[in-house]
């Protein structure tokens, strides 16, 4: 039960700072998750983190599956009750609060200051995410990442393709390779 409350919290908590979105705690969720609570490594963290890109929906699905390999479906429900619960309700509250068709103000004011925030946030993920790829002894891989990077800034193509077009090309290569 301990651990559930573990996940929970651990979520709810990652869950209520994801301001940008989810991509911008990722850094704070893999520390949280393999460092903090060891409930994982740095590679399947990322793994997961991946599997969740590819599933459709909302783009924190990840936390179901890391609270399922911590402790099985009761875990993967508190870890999404967690990530969604508590921001869900906040969100609701604030616009049950509002009420307008337009924003107050001091809302346009905090969403334009938390920007430079969430980039950095944002950058600190990908160097988190990729601290153990040594892309720079292979140029194929920093051709892939590249690509990656200039497909998804510019909105050509979805992340979850990228994944799979990254994922076919490596296996090309270690197929070749070997």
């Amino acid at each position: 039960m301990h651990v559930l409350l573990d996940l929970f919290f651990t979520f709810a908590y990652l869950g209520l700072i994801s301001v940008g979105g989810a991509s911008a705690v990722i850094s704070e969720m893999e520390r949280q998750v393999v460092i903090v609570h060891g409930w994982m490594s740095h590679q399947a963290f990322v793994e997961a983190y991946a599997l969740g890109l590819l599933v459709p929906g909302p783009n924190m699905l990840h936390v179901v599956l890391i609270g399922d390999r911590v402790a099985g479906l009761p875990g993967a429900i508190a870890s999404g009750l967690g990530a969604f619960g508590p921001t869900s309700c906040v969100l609701a509250s604030i616009a049950w609060l509002i009420k307008q068709p337009n924003p107050p103000a001091w809302i346009k004011k905090f969403h334009a200051a938390l920007g430079p925030v969430t980039i950095g946030l944002m950058l600190a993920t990908v160097w988190n995410l990729g601290k153990d790829i040594v892309f720079l002894k292979d140029i194929l891989s920093a051709v892939i990442c590249f690509l990656a990077l200039l497909l998804s800034v510019r909105g050509l193509l979805n992340t979850g393709w990228i994944v799979l077009l990254a994922l076919l090309t490596g296996a090309i290569k270690g197929f070749f390779s070997n």
